[in-house]
């Protein structure tokens, strides 16, 4: 159930809520999308795309390890707080980091964590209505605690956002959009179950900057695979981390006298790197190539085609959740614990489970009081923020041949601004293409508006679109 505006009122520890207005459904209004205009030819009817980087409730997109950081950082940043504050998202997960999966299971492990030590009839507060705060939440009600879910946005779902937008053929994912590492989870069954469409995309297409095809576009998952490995074995477990990008520069070139269309181990490692990218947001100056590149979730690749949300809508269905109503401060004790509020209200709590992403703790977007302990800290400074955008452009027709769902463009040089797109018309049939911006690509890219952002695009994918 989601509520809107609400006054709190304040008692000892515990929490009493005095509705004064009807149940509401709130949502972010949708980005705008371009008018529908006569295009050019080839050129696309409407545009939609994220902005996380810039939002102020996310401050990022997903979480990974940069050179220096380790696993145990996440370890660390998942440790209760006096028993009082148990935090939890896909930050803090170590085997399924970066992935909604991930998330979900974190919010239902602080969930069990809080269960442990709560007593009967405390109120608890769960801080974020992303995947890991609604899965949370669930858990703790379905054992019968007195729960309230506090979300800064008008709506739920955190990084999952689902738009329904006219004119677009199916609903546009502007947050997560794969479901990756099936065997460790049942999120896959869990989405079907609920009525929304799962498109497998296991054809890729890798081209040069001419147009070219690259011989290693087959099997390519199975080539970064092995590359990775090898690039990483480079690094001892004696010997210093390396950045990523450093690790790459060992790697041997191109040998003269080697096939058209061939690429050097230098040049593959780079195409792997791009397939990190587009999965973390990570800069290779910056990621750890001892850790990082081991947190890319395996497997084939899933691509929810629309209604994403439905999971949060479904752990969320009859649990309170007050909107638009940013998190600012925390405070906690041996008594309990005071949420403070963007609004001036503040709510109080026996115990809080706190789901923001790491950006915004990052950020310094909510103050603690007393501070965190050290070793929350150095996690919070140590892990990284990766920079993942999505753009999507609706076409009247197909301009392109390529019939593969997943393209790669070989940028070695690092020129193109997008390097990865998903072929939407060789899932559904639609002619959508959607593209993913990653790390130092997103701030250029998020300053064009959005007829300079179709033109971006269009350079991006000339190398896929037919000579006409």
């Amino acid at each position: 159930m989601t509520l809107s505006r609400r006054t709190l009122l304040i008692g000892g520890t515990g929490l009493s809520v005095l509705l004064v207005s009807a149940c509401t459904r709130d949502t972010d209004p949708p980005p705008a999308p371009t008018p529908d205009a006569e295009p050019g030819r080839g050129r696309p009817r409407a545009i939609l795309r994220s902005e996380w980087a810039t939002d102020g409730f996310a401050q990022g997109s997903t979480s990974y390890l940069p050179v220096g950081a380790t696993p145990e950082d996440r370890v660390a940043l998942a440790r209760p707080v006096a028993d009082r504050l148990f935090i939890a998202g896909e930050a803090t997960s170590t085997t399924a980091a970066n992935t909604v999966h991930g998330a979900r299971a974190e919010g239902e492990r602080a969930a069990a964590e809080v269960l442990r030590v709560a007593q009967e009839g405390e109120r608890i507060v769960v801080i974020g209505a992303g995947v890991a705060g609604a899965a949370a939440a669930r858990r703790l009600t379905e054992a019968g605690a007195s729960v309230v879910v506090i979300e800064a946005r008008g709506r739920v779902g955190g990084r999952v956002r689902t738009i329904e937008a006219e004119g677009w053929p199916m609903p546009v994912e502007l947050g997560a959009h794969w479901v990756r590492d099936v065997q460790e989870s049942s999120l896959l069954e869990d989405l079907v179950a609920l009525g929304v469409e799962i498109g497998i995309a296991d054809q890729r297409s890798v081209r040069g900057a001419g147009g070219e095809p690259i011989a290693e576009a087959t099997g390519v998952d199975d080539a970064v695979a092995r590359i990775l490995a090898a690039v990483s074995a480079q690094t001892e477990a004696s010997a210093p981390d390396l950045p990523l990008a450093s690790a790459l520069a060992q790697l041997a070139p191109l040998p003269e006298g080697a096939p058209p269309g061939a690429l050097s181990d230098r040049e593959s490692a780079a195409l792997a790197v791009g397939e990190l990218g587009a999965r973390l947001g990570a800069p290779a100056r910056r990621l750890s190539t001892r850790y990082g590149i081991s947190e890319q979730a395996p497997g084939t690749d899933n691509l929810v085609l629309g209604g994403y949300a439905r999971i949060v809508d479904e752990l969320l269905d009859g649990v309170d959740v007050l909107l638009s109503s940013a998190a600012t401060g925390v405070d906690w004790g041996d008594e309990g614990m005071r949420v403070r509020l963007a609004t001036g209200e503040s709510l109080a709590a026996d115990r809080a489970v706190l789901t923001v992403p790491l950006g915004v703790l990052q950020g310094g977007g909510i103050e603690f009081e007393p501070p965190l302990p050290l070793a929350h800290r150095v996690a919070i400074a140590s892990l990284g923020v990766g920079r993942l955008e999505t753009v999507w452009l609706r076409f009247d027709e197909v301009t392109w041949s390529d019939e593969a769902a997943l393209w790669a463009l070989a940028d070695p040089e690092g020129t193109a601004t997008i390097t990865h797109w998903v072929n939407l018309h060789a899932v559904t049939g639609d002619a959508v293409l959607v593209g993913l911006i990653a790390a130092d690509r997103v701030t250029p890219f998020l300053r064009l508006d959005d007829d300079e952002a179709v033109t971006e695009c269009l350079a991006s994918l000339q190398p896929f679109f037919d000579a006409e």
